[in-house]
């Protein structure tokens, strides 16, 4: 069976850099800061933590549901990014969208339901 497909638009920190496959291989063989943490020091500390409670809902999701699901971030500044937000009409951020569902901010007893509609058909 397909994993449930999970989007997730939200703005990401600029100091990134390279593509992510690239710093995540970087990151495990400790050449430089983790790409979550590059640059974000930058950022007010407001946005700071809104990007970790983000990083750590994605984290905590990923680790539940494994192959279960399949998480793409997009952020709404990339051209796809862009493209999902009118798609879906995000007008706040972070946003979920489960199987085609929309849950936007920090609703996640919502996002909860949302995925676990999505994920019985798979289970049973």
């Amino acid at each position: 069976m397909q994993p449930v497909p999970i989007e997730v638009i939200a703005p990401l920190p600029e100091g990134w850099g390279i593509c992510l496959s690239c710093e995540m291989l970087m990151a495990r063989a400790n050449l430089d800061a983790p790409p979550s943490e590059r640059g974000l020091e930058e950022y007010p500390p407001e946005w700071q933590a809104d990007f970790h409670r983000l990083s750590d809902w994605i984290l905590d999701l990923a680790a539940r549901y494994g192959n279960s699901v399949r998480i793409r971030i997009w952020d709404p500044r990339s051209l796809q990014g862009m493209w999902r937000s009118i798609r879906y009409g995000v007008r706040r951020y972070p946003t979920f969208v489960v199987a085609g569902h929309k849950i936007s901010g920090w609703e996640t007893t919502r996002l909860e339901q949302t995925l676990a509609e999505a994920l019985e058909p798979l289970q049973g």
